[in-house]
């Protein structure tokens, strides 16, 4: 009777879907597709984004639809992006990330005072979690570090708020 009922223990146990922690290789390839998007497809980062997303940039708090239109504003542009010294804690349903990131982007059209190029230096951190099966990022912090635009000032009107951003 202890061999059947250690039996049918050892086949629930086998049987039953364990659940695996989130890779560092996971977190990473939503990273690179979330900003390959970003550059080339914005409005389909939609996949990327959970349903309450929320990103910190340039000092304000933007939902999935303001941070949409906001790089939409910039028109289109080339970018070449380094990210380095990237940190990446994982569990079961979530995983935090953070790094140094710098990115030069040459626009299309130029800004206000004339410039075609900008380049920043940011520090990032974005908490990502399990929706729906896939890995979504829920939150994203960045900080501008660098003044190498020399305060090159970005006027990007709003649409919906109709109101004027100064980004530096």
């Amino acid at each position: 009777m202890k061999l059947i009922y250690l039996s049918f223990v050892l086949t629930l146990f086998i049987s039953c879907e364990q659940s695996k922690k989130i890779s560092e290789k996971e977190v990473m390839q939503t990273f690179n597709e979330f900003f390959y998007l970003l550059d080339n497809d914005v409005d389909k980062i939609r996949d990327y984004l959970s349903e309450d997303f929320m990103i910190f940039e340039v000092s304000r708090k933007w939902n999935t639809d303001e941070f949409i239109e906001f790089v939409e504003g910039f028109g289109k542009f080339e970018s070449k992006r380094d990210f380095r010294n990237i940190k990446i804690d994982t569990d079961f349903n979530s995983a935090h990330i953070s790094l140094e990131h710098s990115g030069e982007f040459e626009l299309e059209k130029s800004t206000p005072d004339g410039a075609t190029v900008l380049s920043y230096e940011w520090l990032e951190s974005a908490y990502l979690i399990k929706e729906k099966g896939k890995l979504k990022f829920k939150f994203y912090f960045s900080e501008q570090i660098n003044d190498s635009n020399h305060l090159h000032t970005l006027l990007i009107k709003l649409r919906n708020k109709n109101t004027e951003l100064r980004c530096f």
